[in-house]
């Protein structure tokens, strides 16, 4: 149901440095050569949590895997240049913070989380212990960065109006689906439904998606800024509870039939109550974007020379 893998994906860009460098280049980077090796690193781990999302091997789908290649390609020029960039400004990872880094890492994901990590990106612990040492680097940077921001009161104003499901509540739908891959097969299943048919193991039965076994079509609250596509997300927020659509729904992954369950009114809480969450989250936002802005300012001031 997402449109895209990218926002779900949560993974530490790999080394750029004294790795591989017999091997294949892939980019040039203000003269520095980028690897085949360094690439593939980050495209198993790219493939590695796309299984895990949507539950089947995706390396089979070369357009997918073309896509996966792309996204993972820029993320490693990114942090070429970053490196670079920090490198030039006399920034360093000294020993005791890579060493906190590490140990960071484990802490989180445990010890079986790190060795699925690693044997994911077919990294070895030297591996990591670089990528920590990047990581600490780039992160200084970041920080250099950011510390420059500051937020005035019509900005955090803007943010609470522009986002107010996170000061209270959108109007909210609960719905399940059931994906069908003909029209035909959805009629089908809404004439049953009509008939008495329970949803939540027609979703179990029918449903070619595959978590339905699991969750019987269950995508649990939606709002208008559900990250969902748009077709699905305009025809289920128009049910009310206990509705089911009148006619399948087509998007680009085949045929839906939804139903709505419980509904959740709009709410949003007063700004002078919720300011500081309101400014520290807009702080956040205007940070996030001022490290993407230095990050595209460095690609436009780069000599950058893809080689695949």
């Amino acid at each position: 149901m997402k449109k895209r893998l990218a926002a779900a994906i949560v993974f530490l860009l790999l080394s750029v440095t004294g790795l591989g460098c017999g091997d294949e280049t892939v980019a040039v980077v203000n003269g520095e050569k980028v690897t085949r090796p360094q690439l593939d690193k980050i495209v198993n781990l790219y493939v590695s949590q796309a299984k895990q999302i949507y539950n089947q091997d995706v390396t089979a789908d070369q357009e997918f895997m073309k896509e996966i290649e792309k996204m993972a390609i820029n993320d490693l020029i990114d942090q070429t240049l970053i490196i670079q960039k920090a490198v030039s400004e006399g920034l360093e990872a000294t020993e005791k913070e890579v060493r906190e880094a590490i140990n960071n890492f484990k802490e989180a994901a445990g010890t079986e989380g790190y060795k699925n990590f690693i044997e994911a990106a077919g990294m070895t612990d030297e591996d990591f212990k670089q990528e920590m040492y990047n990581q600490v680097l780039i992160g200084e940077l970041h920080d250099k960065v950011i510390s420059k921001v500051e937020v005035t009161e019509e900005e955090i104003k803007a943010y609470y109006e522009a986002h107010p499901e996170e000061f209270g509540n959108l109007h909210e739908l609960k719905v399940s689906h059931i994906l069908l891959k003909t029209r035909e097969e959805a009629e089908e299943v809404i004439d049953r439904l009509e008939k008495g048919d329970d949803f939540g193991t027609l979703a179990q039965e029918l449903s070619i998606e595959p978590a339905a076994r699991e969750s019987k079509g269950n995508l649990g609250f939606i709002n208008e800024k559900s990250d969902l596509v748009a077709e699905f997300k305009a025809a289920a927020l128009k049910l009310k509870p206990g509705e089911i659509t009148e006619e399948p729904v087509e998007t680009q992954f085949g045929f839906h039939v939804i139903k709505a369950y419980e509904e959740k009114k709009p709410h949003l809480e007063p700004f002078e109550q919720v300011k500081e969450q309101a400014e520290a989250l807009a702080r956040q936002a205007k940070e996030y974007q001022a490290w993407m802005d230095y990050v595209s300012a460095l690609r436009k001031q780069a000599d950058i020379e893809k080689k695949i």
